[in-house]
């Protein structure tokens, strides 16, 4: 594992790339967006309260959410913010965990794993609580913690201690109070607070963390 410079010389950025993506790396994050589109033009809002996660949901028998809850959105604008981090950083990844079919394997487990931690964690620290989680949120922040554990030059594993770890925290930090200051004006102008999910944010950057080392090189240094 190593810890060295970035290779800009530019230590403040988290998600310098130094390294070209194929073109077939595109095509699964394509795929699955496309997916989680029909899905929203298709379900809608009855839908996305359908397959939303909460305590509620899973008292009643109804567990499908666990899993579901990650292709729904709540809007449009929900939809397209969640879209556009997800096709940024999936293509990056997978170019970093090895060669199709296996890094599209290797993909979907950082991306689904991201998904059912952050909806377990959002589950746990509202126990009993009749608020409801959606949307592909949870899995981004595992794709972005996920690429923070990778060296932009060497593609090598980064390790936990180290600056990109802390430009992570940083990320997430900066990145939530800008979204909470996004909603607060959003309900000033339409009269309608949402709430924002960072239970599952937190719990899919865990995952991603320390789930993406298991298909990371590490130096030989």
């Amino acid at each position: 594992m190593i810890d060295e410079p970035l290779p800009d010389g530019n230590p403040s950025t988290l998600f310098v790339r130094d390294w070209s993506v194929p073109w077939h790396c595109h095509v699964l994050p394509v795929v699955l967006g496309l997916l989680v589109t029909l899905i929203f033009f298709w379900g809608g809002v009855p839908l996305a309260s359908h397959w939303a996660l909460s305590w509620r949901a899973i008292q009643n028998g109804w567990v499908l959410p666990i899993f579901l809850h990650i292709f729904v959105h709540g809007g449009l604008l929900h939809l397209l913010l969640n879209l556009t981090a997800f096709l940024f950083l999936s293509a990056p990844l997978i170019s970093r965990l090895g060669r199709p079919p296996l890094s599209w394997v290797r993909y979907l487990y950082i991306l689904v794993g991201s998904g059912l931690s952050g909806g377990a964690l959002f589950l746990l620290v509202n126990h009993n609580s009749a608020k409801s989680v959606l949307g592909i949120s949870g899995a981004v922040f595992g794709l972005v913690a996920a690429l923070a554990r990778v060296h932009p030059a060497t593609g090598d594993l980064v390790e936990v201690r180290s600056q990109r770890t802390w430009l992570l925290v940083k990320f997430f930090v900066h990145n939530h109070v800008a979204l909470f200051l996004l909603l607060a004006i959003m309900a000033v102008v339409s009269g309608r607070w949402v709430g924002l999910a960072w239970e599952a944010h937190l719990g899919g950057l865990l995952f991603g963390f320390f789930a993406t080392p298991l298909y990371l090189e590490r130096s030989s240094e």
